[in-house]
Protein backbone atom coordinates (compact mmCIF):
# COMPACT_ATOMS: atom_id res chain seq x y z
CA UNK A 1 0.00 0.00 0.00
CA UNK A 2 1.20 3.53 -0.65
CA UNK A 3 1.42 6.24 1.84
CA UNK A 4 -0.92 9.11 0.45
CA UNK A 5 -0.55 12.20 2.53
CA UNK A 6 -3.31 13.83 3.04
CA UNK A 7 -3.74 17.84 3.57
CA UNK A 8 -5.10 18.67 6.99
CA UNK A 9 -8.11 21.14 5.57
CA UNK A 10 -9.60 21.28 9.43
CA UNK A 11 -6.97 22.28 11.53
CA UNK A 12 -8.04 24.22 14.41
CA UNK A 13 -5.64 26.22 17.01
CA UNK A 14 -6.54 25.57 19.94
CA UNK A 15 -4.07 27.58 21.25
CA UNK A 16 -6.86 30.84 20.25
CA UNK A 17 -8.35 31.80 23.34
CA UNK A 18 -12.34 31.64 22.01
CA UNK A 19 -14.50 34.92 22.78
CA UNK A 20 -15.89 33.26 25.91
CA UNK A 21 -12.26 32.70 27.30
CA UNK A 22 -11.36 35.86 26.47
CA UNK A 23 -14.90 37.34 28.53
CA UNK A 24 -13.92 35.47 31.54
CA UNK A 25 -10.18 36.25 31.55
CA UNK A 26 -11.70 39.72 31.48
CA UNK A 27 -13.70 39.26 34.73
CA UNK A 28 -10.97 38.14 36.33
CA UNK A 29 -8.73 40.59 35.51
CA UNK A 30 -11.38 43.64 36.93
CA UNK A 31 -11.39 40.97 40.02
CA UNK A 32 -8.04 41.29 40.74
CA UNK A 33 -7.84 44.97 40.31
CA UNK A 34 -10.60 45.76 42.86
CA UNK A 35 -7.97 43.66 44.77
CA UNK A 36 -11.66 41.25 45.94
CA UNK A 37 -9.50 38.05 46.63
CA UNK A 38 -7.52 39.64 49.20
CA UNK A 39 -10.33 40.81 51.30
CA UNK A 40 -10.60 39.71 54.87
CA UNK A 41 -13.26 39.60 57.23
CA UNK A 42 -14.62 42.39 59.28
CA UNK A 43 -16.76 42.81 62.15
CA UNK A 44 -20.17 42.37 62.34
CA UNK A 45 -22.45 45.07 61.07
CA UNK A 46 -24.75 47.39 63.47
CA UNK A 47 -28.49 47.91 63.70
CA UNK A 48 -28.68 50.84 60.88
CA UNK A 49 -25.65 50.59 59.43
CA UNK A 50 -27.49 49.92 55.91
CA UNK A 51 -29.36 52.98 56.03
CA UNK A 52 -26.72 55.05 57.90
CA UNK A 53 -23.49 54.32 56.16
CA UNK A 54 -22.44 55.22 52.33
CA UNK A 55 -22.11 52.95 49.38
CA UNK A 56 -18.61 52.75 47.56
CA UNK A 57 -19.54 51.97 43.54
CA UNK A 58 -17.39 50.79 41.30
CA UNK A 59 -17.83 50.16 37.61
CA UNK A 60 -15.55 48.83 34.42
CA UNK A 61 -17.32 48.20 30.72
CA UNK A 62 -16.86 45.19 29.08
CA UNK A 63 -18.37 43.51 25.78
CA UNK A 64 -19.59 39.77 25.27
CA UNK A 65 -20.89 38.61 21.94
CA UNK A 66 -21.47 41.93 20.63
CA UNK A 67 -23.26 42.77 24.09
CA UNK A 68 -21.77 45.75 26.20
CA UNK A 69 -22.36 44.97 29.77
CA UNK A 70 -21.42 46.60 33.43
CA UNK A 71 -19.46 44.78 35.84
CA UNK A 72 -20.07 46.99 39.20
CA UNK A 73 -18.62 46.44 42.39
CA UNK A 74 -20.99 47.59 45.69
CA UNK A 75 -19.20 47.88 49.24
CA UNK A 76 -21.14 49.08 52.27
CA UNK A 77 -18.07 51.89 53.71
CA UNK A 78 -18.13 50.53 57.27
CA UNK A 79 -16.37 52.83 59.67
CA UNK A 80 -14.54 50.24 61.41
CA UNK A 81 -12.96 48.65 58.21
CA UNK A 82 -9.66 49.20 59.57
CA UNK A 83 -10.68 46.76 62.48
CA UNK A 84 -10.80 43.39 60.33
CA UNK A 85 -10.51 40.04 62.11
CA UNK A 86 -7.40 38.37 63.04
CA UNK A 87 -5.99 36.27 60.20
CA UNK A 88 -5.62 32.86 62.07
CA UNK A 89 -9.47 33.13 63.33
CA UNK A 90 -10.31 33.89 59.66
CA UNK A 91 -8.25 30.22 58.46
CA UNK A 92 -9.57 28.26 61.48
CA UNK A 93 -12.89 29.94 60.41
CA UNK A 94 -15.29 28.01 57.63
CA UNK A 95 -17.47 30.97 56.61
CA UNK A 96 -17.24 33.59 54.37
CA UNK A 97 -18.18 37.14 54.76
CA UNK A 98 -21.46 36.88 52.66
CA UNK A 99 -21.65 33.56 54.79
CA UNK A 100 -21.46 35.76 58.37
CA UNK A 101 -23.69 38.83 56.50
CA UNK A 102 -26.74 36.24 55.73
CA UNK A 103 -26.91 34.69 58.93
CA UNK A 104 -26.46 38.05 61.41
CA UNK A 105 -30.53 38.46 62.45
CA UNK A 106 -29.26 42.28 62.44
CA UNK A 107 -29.23 42.37 58.55
CA UNK A 108 -33.05 41.12 58.35
CA UNK A 109 -35.19 43.29 56.92
CA UNK A 110 -32.11 45.90 55.65
CA UNK A 111 -33.63 49.32 54.24
CA UNK A 112 -32.01 50.31 51.19
CA UNK A 113 -33.19 52.72 48.07
CA UNK A 114 -30.72 52.86 45.95
CA UNK A 115 -30.29 51.39 42.67
CA UNK A 116 -29.47 47.81 42.35
CA UNK A 117 -29.19 47.72 46.30
CA UNK A 118 -32.19 45.18 46.65
CA UNK A 119 -29.78 42.67 46.29
CA UNK A 120 -28.28 44.11 49.90
CA UNK A 121 -32.10 43.89 50.93
CA UNK A 122 -32.88 40.56 49.53
CA UNK A 123 -29.69 39.19 51.20
CA UNK A 124 -28.09 41.06 54.05
CA UNK A 125 -25.20 41.17 52.09
CA UNK A 126 -22.39 43.82 52.69
CA UNK A 127 -20.36 43.72 49.48
CA UNK A 128 -21.22 42.23 46.13
CA UNK A 129 -20.38 42.15 42.36
CA UNK A 130 -23.10 42.42 39.70
CA UNK A 131 -22.87 42.06 35.70
CA UNK A 132 -25.65 44.04 34.19
CA UNK A 133 -26.25 44.92 30.24
CA UNK A 134 -25.14 48.49 29.47
CA UNK A 135 -28.50 48.88 27.33
CA UNK A 136 -32.05 48.41 28.73
CA UNK A 137 -32.28 45.59 27.25
CA UNK A 138 -33.54 42.08 28.63
CA UNK A 139 -31.55 38.62 28.56
CA UNK A 140 -34.21 36.31 28.58
CA UNK A 141 -32.72 33.12 26.57
CA UNK A 142 -31.87 30.29 29.34
CA UNK A 143 -28.91 29.31 27.79
CA UNK A 144 -27.00 32.82 27.47
CA UNK A 145 -28.60 32.87 31.02
CA UNK A 146 -26.47 29.98 32.22
CA UNK A 147 -23.62 31.55 30.31
CA UNK A 148 -22.97 34.55 31.66
CA UNK A 149 -23.59 32.83 35.42
CA UNK A 150 -21.33 30.13 34.57
CA UNK A 151 -18.54 32.83 33.22
CA UNK A 152 -18.77 34.88 36.99
CA UNK A 153 -18.58 31.13 38.59
CA UNK A 154 -15.45 30.59 37.07
CA UNK A 155 -13.87 33.94 37.08
CA UNK A 156 -14.63 33.56 41.17
CA UNK A 157 -13.13 30.46 41.30
CA UNK A 158 -9.84 31.26 39.30
CA UNK A 159 -9.62 34.26 41.10
CA UNK A 160 -10.21 32.77 44.84
CA UNK A 161 -12.96 35.46 45.43
CA UNK A 162 -15.37 35.33 48.27
CA UNK A 163 -17.58 37.79 46.95
CA UNK A 164 -21.02 37.18 45.90
CA UNK A 165 -21.57 37.16 42.26
CA UNK A 166 -24.46 38.08 40.35
CA UNK A 167 -25.53 38.55 36.52
CA UNK A 168 -29.10 40.46 36.03
CA UNK A 169 -31.37 39.25 33.89
CA UNK A 170 -34.88 39.06 32.35
CA UNK A 171 -36.66 42.46 31.95
CA UNK A 172 -34.57 45.32 33.73
CA UNK A 173 -38.26 46.29 35.94
CA UNK A 174 -38.50 42.76 37.05
CA UNK A 175 -35.42 43.66 39.18
CA UNK A 176 -34.12 40.14 38.78
CA UNK A 177 -30.84 38.59 39.64
CA UNK A 178 -29.32 34.81 39.58
CA UNK A 179 -25.64 34.45 41.02
CA UNK A 180 -23.54 32.66 43.50
CA UNK A 181 -20.90 32.81 46.33
CA UNK A 182 -17.94 30.77 46.26
CA UNK A 183 -15.66 30.05 49.22
CA UNK A 184 -14.21 27.66 52.17
CA UNK A 185 -14.48 24.58 49.48
CA UNK A 186 -18.50 25.64 49.62
CA UNK A 187 -21.00 27.22 46.95
CA UNK A 188 -23.76 29.02 47.25
CA UNK A 189 -26.51 29.47 44.58
CA UNK A 190 -28.07 32.89 45.21
CA UNK A 191 -31.14 32.09 42.75
CA UNK A 192 -34.77 34.29 42.31
CA UNK A 193 -38.15 32.83 41.31
CA UNK A 194 -40.64 35.99 39.94
CA UNK A 195 -44.55 35.01 39.56
CA UNK A 196 -47.08 37.40 38.29
CA UNK A 197 -49.34 35.72 41.38
CA UNK A 198 -48.43 34.26 44.87
CA UNK A 199 -49.42 30.58 45.21
CA UNK A 200 -52.10 30.14 48.08
CA UNK A 201 -49.75 27.75 49.82
CA UNK A 202 -47.16 30.43 49.79
CA UNK A 203 -49.01 33.09 51.89
CA UNK A 204 -48.36 31.84 55.27
CA UNK A 205 -45.86 30.65 57.19
CA UNK A 206 -46.56 26.89 57.42
CA UNK A 207 -46.73 26.71 53.59
CA UNK A 208 -43.36 28.31 53.31
CA UNK A 209 -41.93 26.32 56.40
CA UNK A 210 -43.14 22.99 54.13
CA UNK A 211 -41.67 24.31 50.95
CA UNK A 212 -38.45 25.05 52.78
CA UNK A 213 -38.21 22.17 54.27
CA UNK A 214 -38.35 19.94 51.12
CA UNK A 215 -35.88 22.12 49.15
CA UNK A 216 -33.34 21.52 52.11
CA UNK A 217 -34.06 18.02 52.86
CA UNK A 218 -34.69 16.27 49.51
CA UNK A 219 -31.82 14.04 48.47
CA UNK A 220 -29.57 15.06 51.59
CA UNK A 221 -30.44 13.11 54.70
CA UNK A 222 -29.74 15.64 56.99
CA UNK A 223 -32.56 16.31 59.87
CA UNK A 224 -33.45 19.82 60.28
CA UNK A 225 -33.82 21.16 63.78
CA UNK A 226 -36.52 23.52 64.63
CA UNK A 227 -36.17 26.64 62.05
CA UNK A 228 -35.58 30.32 63.36
CA UNK A 229 -38.25 32.64 61.38
CA UNK A 230 -38.20 36.76 61.25
CA UNK A 231 -41.45 37.80 60.74
CA UNK A 232 -42.34 41.44 59.53
CA UNK A 233 -46.02 42.39 58.46
CA UNK A 234 -45.54 46.23 56.16
CA UNK A 235 -48.64 48.26 56.32
CA UNK A 236 -48.78 51.14 53.81
CA UNK A 237 -50.87 54.21 53.56
CA UNK A 238 -50.52 56.23 50.48
CA UNK A 239 -54.04 57.85 50.48
CA UNK A 240 -53.56 61.67 51.98
CA UNK A 241 -56.24 64.16 52.97
CA UNK A 242 -54.92 66.72 50.52
CA UNK A 243 -55.39 70.61 51.63
CA UNK A 244 -56.07 73.29 49.13
CA UNK A 245 -52.91 75.04 47.64
CA UNK A 246 -51.67 77.85 50.04
CA UNK A 247 -53.54 80.52 50.53
CA UNK A 248 -51.98 84.18 51.49
CA UNK A 249 -55.19 85.68 52.69
CA UNK A 250 -56.02 82.30 54.63
CA UNK A 251 -59.75 83.67 54.78
CA UNK A 252 -58.42 86.51 57.33
CA UNK A 253 -57.46 90.23 56.42
CA UNK A 254 -53.80 90.73 55.70
CA UNK A 255 -51.81 91.88 58.23
CA UNK A 256 -48.10 93.40 57.65
CA UNK A 257 -46.36 90.87 59.34
CA UNK A 258 -47.39 88.14 56.55
CA UNK A 259 -46.52 91.07 53.69
CA UNK A 260 -43.43 91.15 54.97
CA UNK A 261 -42.46 87.42 54.56
CA UNK A 262 -42.34 84.83 51.99
CA UNK A 263 -43.96 81.90 52.78
CA UNK A 264 -41.17 79.15 53.30
CA UNK A 265 -42.22 75.44 52.90
CA UNK A 266 -43.33 72.25 50.72
CA UNK A 267 -46.87 73.94 48.74
CA UNK A 268 -48.16 70.36 49.17
CA UNK A 269 -48.12 67.36 51.63
CA UNK A 270 -44.41 66.50 50.93
CA UNK A 271 -45.02 62.90 52.61
CA UNK A 272 -46.02 60.79 49.97
CA UNK A 273 -46.54 57.36 51.98
CA UNK A 274 -46.34 56.43 55.18
CA UNK A 275 -45.20 52.80 56.34
CA UNK A 276 -45.73 50.58 59.80
CA UNK A 277 -43.64 47.29 60.16
CA UNK A 278 -44.80 44.82 62.80
CA UNK A 279 -41.42 42.61 63.62
CA UNK A 280 -41.20 39.58 65.04
CA UNK A 281 -37.45 38.90 64.97
CA UNK A 282 -35.99 35.26 65.41
CA UNK A 283 -38.56 32.85 66.28
CA UNK A 284 -38.76 29.30 66.80
CA UNK A 285 -40.91 27.46 64.31
CA UNK A 286 -42.62 25.78 67.40
CA UNK A 287 -43.74 28.75 69.29
CA UNK A 288 -45.58 30.33 66.36
CA UNK A 289 -48.19 28.89 64.24
CA UNK A 290 -49.86 30.67 61.38
CA UNK A 291 -51.74 28.38 58.69
CA UNK A 292 -54.35 29.58 56.23
CA UNK A 293 -57.29 29.03 58.95
CA UNK A 294 -55.59 30.18 61.99
CA UNK A 295 -52.38 32.41 63.43
CA UNK A 296 -51.26 33.45 66.53
CA UNK A 297 -49.23 36.46 64.45
CA UNK A 298 -51.52 39.51 66.03
CA UNK A 299 -49.72 42.99 64.72
CA UNK A 300 -50.56 44.53 68.38
CA UNK A 301 -48.35 41.45 70.09
CA UNK A 302 -45.47 42.26 67.40
CA UNK A 303 -41.92 42.32 69.60
CA UNK A 304 -40.91 45.00 67.69
CA UNK A 305 -42.82 47.91 65.70
CA UNK A 306 -41.35 50.28 63.57
CA UNK A 307 -42.21 53.12 61.18
CA UNK A 308 -40.76 54.98 57.67
CA UNK A 309 -41.97 57.97 56.16
CA UNK A 310 -41.59 58.21 52.55
CA UNK A 311 -41.31 62.00 51.04
CA UNK A 312 -42.02 63.42 47.53
CA UNK A 313 -38.68 63.74 45.23
CA UNK A 314 -38.63 67.36 44.23
CA UNK A 315 -42.10 68.42 45.96
CA UNK A 316 -43.07 71.77 44.65
CA UNK A 317 -41.85 75.11 47.06
CA UNK A 318 -44.21 78.11 48.07
CA UNK A 319 -40.42 80.16 48.32
CA UNK A 320 -39.73 78.55 44.91
CA UNK A 321 -42.43 79.00 43.05
CA UNK A 322 -42.88 82.69 44.43
CA UNK A 323 -39.49 83.87 43.36
CA UNK A 324 -39.91 81.92 40.00
CA UNK A 325 -42.86 83.27 39.45
CA UNK A 326 -41.31 86.67 39.87
CA UNK A 327 -38.50 86.35 37.67
CA UNK A 328 -40.67 85.16 34.58
CA UNK A 329 -42.96 88.20 35.20
CA UNK A 330 -39.65 90.44 35.15
CA UNK A 331 -39.06 89.66 31.32
CA UNK A 332 -42.65 90.87 31.07
CA UNK A 333 -43.00 93.26 27.97
CA UNK A 334 -46.82 94.54 28.31
CA UNK A 335 -47.62 97.43 28.80
CA UNK A 336 -50.14 99.44 31.11
CA UNK A 337 -52.82 99.75 28.84
CA UNK A 338 -52.86 96.44 28.02
CA UNK A 339 -52.89 94.80 31.02
CA UNK A 340 -55.33 97.22 33.12
CA UNK A 341 -56.74 98.88 30.19
CA UNK A 342 -57.47 103.11 29.62
CA UNK A 343 -59.54 103.33 33.16
CA UNK A 344 -55.55 103.46 34.83
CA UNK A 345 -53.70 105.36 31.95
CA UNK A 346 -56.00 108.54 30.97
CA UNK A 347 -53.18 111.76 30.11
CA UNK A 348 -55.95 113.96 30.50
CA UNK A 349 -56.83 112.79 33.73
CA UNK A 350 -53.30 112.60 35.32
CA UNK A 351 -52.42 116.05 33.61
CA UNK A 352 -55.76 118.05 35.88
CA UNK A 353 -54.83 115.75 38.94
CA UNK A 354 -51.42 117.13 38.39
CA UNK A 355 -53.07 120.76 38.65
CA UNK A 356 -55.25 119.98 41.65
CA UNK A 357 -52.23 118.74 43.97
CA UNK A 358 -50.47 122.33 42.82
CA UNK A 359 -53.36 124.17 44.49
CA UNK A 360 -53.91 121.88 46.94
CA UNK A 361 -53.62 123.98 50.56
CA UNK A 362 -53.08 120.77 53.25
CA UNK A 363 -50.86 117.59 52.03
CA UNK A 364 -53.83 114.72 51.76
CA UNK A 365 -53.49 111.24 53.17
CA UNK A 366 -53.47 108.08 51.32
CA UNK A 367 -57.02 107.70 52.11
CA UNK A 368 -57.81 110.91 50.43
CA UNK A 369 -55.44 109.94 47.25
CA UNK A 370 -57.42 106.26 47.32
CA UNK A 371 -60.76 107.98 47.37
CA UNK A 372 -60.34 110.57 44.87
CA UNK A 373 -58.79 107.70 42.61
CA UNK A 374 -61.46 105.47 43.39
CA UNK A 375 -64.11 108.17 42.07
CA UNK A 376 -62.27 109.03 38.95
CA UNK A 377 -62.19 105.12 38.04
CA UNK A 378 -65.80 104.68 38.93
CA UNK A 379 -67.52 102.85 36.43
CA UNK A 380 -64.18 101.62 34.98
CA UNK A 381 -62.07 98.27 34.95
CA UNK A 382 -60.47 98.15 38.47
CA UNK A 383 -58.34 95.56 39.56
CA UNK A 384 -58.18 92.52 40.96
CA UNK A 385 -57.09 93.87 44.53
CA UNK A 386 -59.94 95.08 47.11
CA UNK A 387 -59.51 98.58 48.34
CA UNK A 388 -58.98 97.18 51.56
CA UNK A 389 -56.17 95.06 50.96
CA UNK A 390 -54.87 97.20 48.63
CA UNK A 391 -54.95 100.03 51.14
CA UNK A 392 -53.16 97.72 53.75
CA UNK A 393 -50.43 97.27 51.58
CA UNK A 394 -50.04 100.91 50.57
CA UNK A 395 -49.67 101.50 54.40
CA UNK A 396 -46.86 98.84 54.68
CA UNK A 397 -45.03 100.54 51.80
CA UNK A 398 -45.66 104.17 53.05
CA UNK A 399 -45.89 103.88 56.97
CA UNK A 400 -45.49 106.87 57.36
CA UNK A 401 -49.06 107.74 56.26
CA UNK A 402 -50.72 105.87 58.83
CA UNK A 403 -50.13 107.35 62.66
CA UNK A 404 -50.65 104.05 64.50
CA UNK A 405 -48.36 101.92 61.93
CA UNK A 406 -46.58 99.25 63.47
CA UNK A 407 -44.71 98.74 60.41
CA UNK A 408 -42.35 101.92 60.36
CA UNK A 409 -38.63 101.32 58.47
CA UNK A 410 -35.60 101.33 60.69
CA UNK A 411 -34.20 104.52 59.99
CA UNK A 412 -31.14 104.07 61.67
CA UNK A 413 -30.53 100.41 59.98
CA UNK A 414 -30.72 97.49 61.85
CA UNK A 415 -27.96 95.21 62.94
CA UNK A 416 -26.35 93.38 59.79
CA UNK A 417 -23.86 90.38 60.08
CA UNK A 418 -21.69 91.69 57.41
CA UNK A 419 -19.82 89.09 57.00
CA UNK A 420 -23.01 86.76 56.61
CA UNK A 421 -24.31 89.30 53.05
CA UNK A 422 -21.02 90.06 52.14
CA UNK A 423 -20.32 89.29 48.19
CA UNK A 424 -24.39 90.01 47.54
CA UNK A 425 -25.76 92.17 45.33
CA UNK A 426 -28.87 93.52 47.12
CA UNK A 427 -31.08 96.80 48.45
CA UNK A 428 -31.04 97.47 52.06
CA UNK A 429 -32.81 95.24 54.73
CA UNK A 430 -36.81 96.16 55.20
CA UNK A 431 -36.01 99.19 52.79
CA UNK A 432 -38.78 100.24 50.38
CA UNK A 433 -37.27 98.38 47.31
CA UNK A 434 -37.23 95.56 49.14
CA UNK A 435 -40.49 95.77 50.80
CA UNK A 436 -42.06 96.37 47.03
CA UNK A 437 -40.55 93.89 45.98
CA UNK A 438 -41.72 91.32 48.48
CA UNK A 439 -45.66 92.87 48.19
CA UNK A 440 -44.64 92.44 44.43
CA UNK A 441 -44.09 88.29 44.89
CA UNK A 442 -47.43 88.05 46.96
CA UNK A 443 -49.23 90.18 44.78
CA UNK A 444 -48.56 88.25 41.53
CA UNK A 445 -48.98 84.73 43.77
CA UNK A 446 -51.87 85.29 45.51
CA UNK A 447 -53.95 88.37 44.92
CA UNK A 448 -54.49 88.08 40.77
CA UNK A 449 -51.26 87.50 38.69
CA UNK A 450 -50.33 89.95 36.58
CA UNK A 451 -53.19 92.04 36.80
CA UNK A 452 -52.35 92.74 40.97
CA UNK A 453 -48.83 93.75 39.98
CA UNK A 454 -49.81 96.36 37.22
CA UNK A 455 -52.13 97.73 39.99
CA UNK A 456 -49.89 97.95 42.72
CA UNK A 457 -47.27 99.53 40.65
CA UNK A 458 -49.80 101.80 38.93
CA UNK A 459 -50.99 103.08 42.57
CA UNK A 460 -47.19 103.02 44.39
CA UNK A 461 -45.87 105.41 40.90
CA UNK A 462 -48.85 107.60 41.70
CA UNK A 463 -47.85 107.96 45.36
CA UNK A 464 -43.90 108.54 44.31
CA UNK A 465 -44.79 111.02 42.15
CA UNK A 466 -47.21 112.81 44.48
CA UNK A 467 -43.94 112.59 47.07
CA UNK A 468 -42.07 113.85 44.65
CA UNK A 469 -44.56 117.16 43.29
CA UNK A 470 -44.98 117.80 47.24
CA UNK A 471 -41.03 117.74 48.56
CA UNK A 472 -42.54 114.83 50.70
CA UNK A 473 -39.55 112.37 52.22
CA UNK A 474 -39.48 108.74 51.14
CA UNK A 475 -39.42 106.35 53.94
CA UNK A 476 -37.19 103.54 53.47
Amino acid sequence: MHNVEIEDFYHHDFTTASEWEVFIARLEEIIHEWKLPHSKLEPALKPGDFVNLTWEVKSEELNFANYPFLFKHFKLKTSDSTDKIDSETSDEDSSTQSHIDVLNITNDFARVDQDYLEIARYYGIREFVLLTPAKKISISDETRIKILVSSLTIASTNSNSEVPALVQVQEPWQKYYLGVSVGKGTITHLDMVHLKKTPPHCRHLTGLLALFKQKIGDGSGVRLDPVMVSIRFTYVLKDWLTEPPFDFMKGKPVINNELGRLPFGAEVDPVSELQVYATWPQMSENIVVDSESFTDLEPQLATEWSARVKMVATPPSMLEEHLKGFLNFCNNQKLLVDILGDAYVDNDQMLSSAFNIVTESKIPTISKVMSRASSKKSNKNDGPIPDDTLMMILYYLFPDADEQSKAMYDEIGSNIDEDLWKGIKTCALDSLVWRLAIVTAHCRQNLGGIQAVAQIWHEFVQEMRYRWDESILIPG
